[in-house]
């Protein structure tokens, strides 16, 4: 069960805490937070005879989250003797309707919000704005009780933290206080891998940011699924300092830059659009292999940044 999350605006950087106890701005009622489900759309076909039907595609439809929950105030025992009896009341209304002025502003149908549970979130926008109670026993001097409802396009909650791979590159050996002794002391290690495993922690396909760096001349990198057989080829001679940036995700961060010299471009003509795949990455371990065309595979720097995603959350 989920004992708690932050709600932030992501346009107006503001953050309130939802939690079952007294330290948070709100309380959720048991039952009254509603994660949703992710349902799926099955294109089929079949034919004369068939019994039942084929499926020719899977679709992942969008989440609907609704948490019902109470504004209060609880006034302190310095707020009480300042305050004076004969006024909590009154004070603690003023301070519920300071509360729901913010909750105002975060719940912004115009505005993405995220919900952070733990070490994932789920983003969205709000279906409208806060629904608040309209009775007596639901709206009054001791508490507000309201409803908001997130439409959340990708219903996948993704991880906080990115996981990231390094298929090559330099390691530190030395750190300060430096203490070198009679026999000498290694100051780095240079790791090559030809093969390496990239693990996705989540339980749905993704895609990622696939970074590589020419410590020298480069001729036509290529990274490839060794799972799968596909590939990603970039026809372009790199020199010492270039960086090409692969982001294979779905939707408008799909794409391919180069920097060079310090300055990033598009670099899409240079990818072979009919050897190359948008590499993506099971649930569960890949094993990404890379080659150059003149076996400069000892001058790249590649590291792998996956987002891992869940359907659901272990607490749900």
């Amino acid at each position: 069960m989920i004992n708690s999350f932050d709600l932030k605006n992501l346009s107006l950087l503001e953050e309130i805490h939802f939690g079952q106890d007294f330290d948070c701005d709100f309380i959720y009622e048991d039952g009254g937070l509603d994660w949703g489900n992710v349902p799926a759309t099955h294109n089929t076909y079949n034919y004369p005879n068939q019994v039942g039907d084929s499926i020719s595609s899977s679709k992942i439809n969008n989440r609907d989250i609704t948490i019902t929950a109470y504004s209060f105030y609880i006034l302190s025992e310095d707020e009480k003797i300042e305050v004076g009896r004969e006024n909590w009341y009154k004070y603690c209304y003023e301070k519920i309707k300071e509360k729901n002025e913010i909750l105002n502003r975060v719940i912004n149908p115009l505005n993405y919000v995220r919900l952070t549970i733990g070490d994932y979130y789920i983003e969205g926008k709000p279906s409208a704005t806060p629904k608040y109670g309209t009775t007596v026993s639901d709206n009054n001097l001791y508490f507000c009780k309201f409803m908001i409802s997130i439409f959340c396009a990708n219903p996948m909650f993704k991880k906080i933290t990115q996981t990231t791979s390094l298929l090559s590159g330099d390691l530190g050996a030395f750190f300060f206080p430096l203490f070198i002794p009679s026999y000498g002391k290694i100051m780095g290690v240079r790791n090559n891998y030809l093969m390496l495993e990239v693990d996705n922690e989540g339980n749905a396909e993704i895609g990622g940011i696939i970074t590589i760096t020419a410590k020298g001349e480069v001729v036509n990198p290529v990274i490839e699924n060794f799972n799968t057989g596909e590939q990603f080829r970039i026809y372009y001679t790199m020199q010492q300092g270039d960086i090409i940036t692969i982001n294979t995700s779905d939707g408008g961060e799909k794409g391919i830059w180069g920097t060079i010299n310090g300055i990033t471009s598009s670099f899409i003509k240079y990818m072979s659009f009919s050897a190359s795949t948008w590499l993506k990455f099971k649930a569960g371990r890949t094993i990404l292999v890379y080659s150059t065309d003149n076996q400069s595979e000892e001058e790249l720097d590649i590291k792998v940044e996956l987002n891992p995603q869940k359907y659901g959350l272990e607490d749900m």
